[in-house]
């Protein structure tokens, strides 16, 4: 079995002596798996391309393969990585499956895996732990008014000012993935009264951190209840601008909108009319339709915006995480059991 690590190795977190340890694991497994390293990159800016049909602007944007890269994936039966070129069928003739670093895949779903029936994971709950944590210090600062009092510091201004509790306080959560349900487990610890969508409702979807939850084709009512509103929900066809001016105006007034899923599942014009309006009073958003965010863009001026740079997961030990995932689907592999996480495509053993 030839297994290719194609994310750039600039990348790696782990220390030497941890590569090394994981790279023995993945031998023990397989006695014969030879790991080669090919890594291939694609801009941020090619990425978002890459989730959008048509691809005729990614195409041209692609970079050129090199000959390592050819040779690697034409024997290659298992990738790791974050981006994969177009037209997969050709190149890797003999890929079985594709395991995401990310957990997000959009960007890969155009390299023609579904051709040959190639299995996709992606790595969804790897940075939950994070990204909630993430989220949660975002409604902190907003509700207890960090930035103001920071701003009173410097002006040497002693005037009592008071923030808002988030206990008692209702979140609404569009997406209850893992990163949906970490930030439910953690809100529901600050005594917040927990709302949460799901693609399918049933009498027996329970959730110890989820007080109530809704479909996620019909979520209007959990909009109107919730002061603030988590977007979660993966990138998909169905969730494209699923935040728009509707969405919006649905929402309770004087609400703050905290977005850590992708930027094209929000109309930004629209989020940043809904700023000026006043009918959001704040926004967080940690990703953007076009990354990294243009200078100029409006959303940089947008008022009570806070910005971040596709960043509210953490590196330390991300990789660490992603590979014990990629370690336990070879395990599953192996075995001719269905794998953890699949995207798309039905697994062939």
């Amino acid at each position: 079995m030839k297994v290719v690590i194609a994310y750039p190795e600039k990348w790696e977190t782990r220390p030497q002596e941890d590569v090394a340890r994981y790279n023995e694991k993945l031998r023990a497994i397989n006695p014969k798996a030879e790991i080669v390293i090919a890594p291939y990159d694609e801009s941020e800016e090619l990425r978002v391309l890459r989730g959008k049909p048509p691809y005729d602007a990614a195409r041209s944007l692609a970079p050129t393969l090199t000959d390592a890269q050819r040779a690697a994936y034409a024997e290659a039966d298992v990738i790791l990585t974050l981006n994969l070129p177009f037209d997969m069928d050709q190149w890797a003739p003999k890929l079985r499956w594709v395991q995401s670093i990310g957990a997000g895949v959009a960007q890969l779903q155009s390299a023609g895996l579904e051709i040959n029936n190639v299995t996709l994971t992606n790595a969804a709950g790897t940075a939950s732990a994070p990204i909630a944590e993430f989220v949660l210090a975002r409604l902190l600062e907003h509700w207890k008014l960090l930035p103001l009092y920071a701003g009173m510091q410097r002006d040497q201004n002693w005037t009592p000012t008071y923030g808002r509790d988030l206990s008692g306080s209702t979140l609404g959560i569009v997406g209850h993935g893992a990163i949906g349900a970490a930030v439910a487990q953690r809100a529901k610890a600050l005594g917040m009264h927990v709302l949460a969508t799901k693609r399918t409702v049933t009498p027996d979807l329970k959730d110890p951190f989820v007080d109530r939850f809704f479909s996620f084709t019909d979520f209007t009512g959990l909009l109107a209840e919730a002061d603030a509103v988590v977007l979660a929900a993966p990138e998909s066809a169905e969730t494209l601008n699923l935040f728009n001016a509707k969405t919006f105006a649905a929402m309770k007034k004087g609400a703050f909108f905290v977005n850590v899923a992708r930027g094209s599942l929000v109309n930004e014009d629209d989020l940043i009319q809904a700023l000026r309006s006043g009918h959001l009073a704040a926004a967080a958003i940690d990703v953007a339709s076009v990354e990294p965010l243009p200078v100029g863009n409006p959303l940089w001026n947008a008022p009570n915006i806070r910005i971040s740079p596709h960043s509210a997961a953490t590196v330390a030990r991300y990789f660490h995480a992603v590979w014990d995932l990629f370690l336990d689907n070879m395990e599953r592999y192996q075995r001719g059991e269905k794998l953890r996480n699949v995207q798309s495509s039905a697994y062939v053993g």
